[in-house]
């Protein structure tokens, strides 16, 4: 179940991780869209602006015209002034006609009985003139962009009439990017620019936005209005973070607390099975003693064994060994629990530790000889003072020989030393023993934790000792160093700082 939830975990995460990042490259793609739009709008803009500049050059010079055009003007040279249409009339030029839904007729302008008054006349006549009029500018318009279209651009407009122009459209559509422009037009087949910015320099993956310039113009010329924004990537990514960075946090934190939560729930596991190796093992370890104790109060009641003086002494003395053994056994049990609540209380006194090793490795020396090994020791600290609880120092050193004895192949050959580096005062224990595989050196200070050996239970203990001494090196701000080779021994290195305060060996 956990690795099937680990796995939709993490297929969950993916596929949100997805939809987040098509959800921000679709808010792009959208303030991209936009912001071409924007632009190519703020180009029209300015050819409209360039448009509407040479139809007001056109209105300033033709200002001299008036209102009625004749044939000074070169537009019309086989016509004389402009008649009036009274005189048209008279000379049989034209009529003026008034169609009715029922009937057509041609009624003569100066018949007075007719349907058209005099008034009307003059009507006629005005609109005749307007028209002739417009229609004389419209071709002095055509003969002047004419003309225009030939001459070069930077003549026809200045350049700074098209930067102004530039600069107000963008601004018009909310472009406030700085920006680069030119004129781009073609010269003997090549592309050249005839006016623009001077450090006009677009990339390979440069966005560049172009429009022609004079679309009226006839034959219409390959100019181009050009610009590209060199901050415009920049921008967008600084739109978007908005929506980037908070889900890129919340994203990594869902995946944090699901990494942490995993963890919880296989440590729990981890923690669970080793609970259950050590009620086994503590079965196992209760059960020899109390089996001895209840066999041996066997025979003292058994009437059948034979009593004597020397056997009583040594039936009580397996009795006490084993109560003894029992209650040691169950006291490292309690001990644990006193430290895991945080209710222990240490001693400090000023603390030689040659001495204190001394003292150890005297006492537990006919341990060793019993097994007929040797306890060799080598205590050469020159300042071996450090402040500590003497208790449980001694008890971390007794703890370190009885594993070298208990994991050693026969006879165990130990070896206790002291030294000082670099501030610190060490005690070394080494032992040539069966060693420690490199994967397990890492959880044997563990509560609990023990060695796998199958199910073979050659060796005793609850997985305490280890937990135990790692917790009061830390109380008294040291550290424990464990080298093991399988097979060939283990080296523990407990390292005590000289340098002790009255605020060391605080438990927080």
């Amino acid at each position: 179940m956990i690795y099937t939830l680990s796995v939709a975990m993490a297929l969950a995460a993916i596929f949100l991780i997805v939809v987040q990042m098509m959800t921000i490259k679709h808010t792009a793609d959208l303030q991209e869209k936009n912001f071409r739009t924007q632009t190519y709008k703020a180009l029209q803009d300015v050819t409209d602006a360039m448009d509407m500049f040479e139809i007001n050059q056109f209105y300033a010079l033709d200002a001299d015209a008036g209102e009625y055009p004749s044939n000074s003007t070169g537009l019309f040279p086989n016509s004389e002034h402009i008649t009036p249409l009274g005189a048209l009339e008279k000379s049989g030029e034209i009529l003026v006609s008034q169609k009715f839904s029922t009937t057509n007729s041609r009624v003569a302008i100066n018949d007075h009985s007719n349907y058209f008054s005099q008034i009307q006349v003059q009507s006629f006549q005005h609109v005749y003139n307007r028209k002739s009029a417009q229609d004389a500018q419209k071709l002095r318009y055509q003969i002047f962009m004419r003309a225009r279209a030939e001459l070069p651009l930077p003549l026809r407009f200045p350049q700074e009439i098209l930067a102004q122009a530039l600069d107000s459209a963008l601004k018009r559509n909310d472009i406030l990017l700085d920006y680069k422009y030119t004129v781009l037009t073609q010269i003997d087949g090549k592309s050249a620019n005839i006016m623009g910015s001077k450090d006009y320099k677009p990339g390979k993956k440069t966005n560049l936005y172009k429009r022609l310039l004079l679309a009226d113009d006839e034959p219409i010329r390959p100019d181009y209005l050009c610009v590209y924004f060199p901050d415009q990537n920049n921008n967008f990514f600084k739109s978007a973070s908005f929506l980037v960075f908070p889900s890129l946090i919340l994203t990594l934190m869902i995946i944090g607390i699901f990494i942490v939560t995993l963890q919880i729930i296989l440590r729990q596991k981890k923690i669970s099975q080793i609970k259950n190796d050590f009620i086994n093992n503590m079965t196992h370890e209760l059960k020899t003693p109390i089996s001895t104790i209840s066999l041996a109060s066997q025979m003292l009641r058994d009437s059948s064994v034979s009593l004597s003086p020397g056997t009583v002494d040594h039936i009580s003395g397996v009795i006490f060994d084993e109560s003894k053994r029992l209650s040691n056994q169950v006291e490292k049990v309690l001990q644990m629990a006193v430290f895991n609540e945080g209710r222990l209380k240490l001693k400090f006194t000023q603390i030689d530790l040659n001495k204190l090793a001394e003292t150890v490795a005297s006492n537990f020396e006919i341990r060793v000889s019993n097994e007929n090994g040797e306890l060799k020791t080598d205590l050469v600290a020159e300042n071996p003072f450090i402040r500590g609880d003497e208790v449980h120092i001694t008890n971390v050193i007794f703890n370190l020989l009885d594993n070298a004895v208990k994991y050693s192949k026969a006879s165990p050959a130990i070896e206790l030393s002291t030294e000082n580096r670099n501030g610190w005062v060490i005690i070394q224990v080494k032992d040539h023993g069966i060693g420690i595989p490199k994967e397990h050196q890492a959880q044997i200070f563990e509560r609990f934790y023990r060695v796998p050996t199958g199910n073979v239970h050659n060796v005793k203990g609850f997985g305490l000792g280890l937990s135990y001494v790692k917790r009061i090196i830390d109380v008294h701000d040291g550290k424990i160093k464990v080298d093991s080779t399988l097979g060939k021994g283990t080296r523990f290195r407990l390292y005590f700082p000289l340098k002790n305060t009255q605020n060391y060996g605080k438990e927080n």
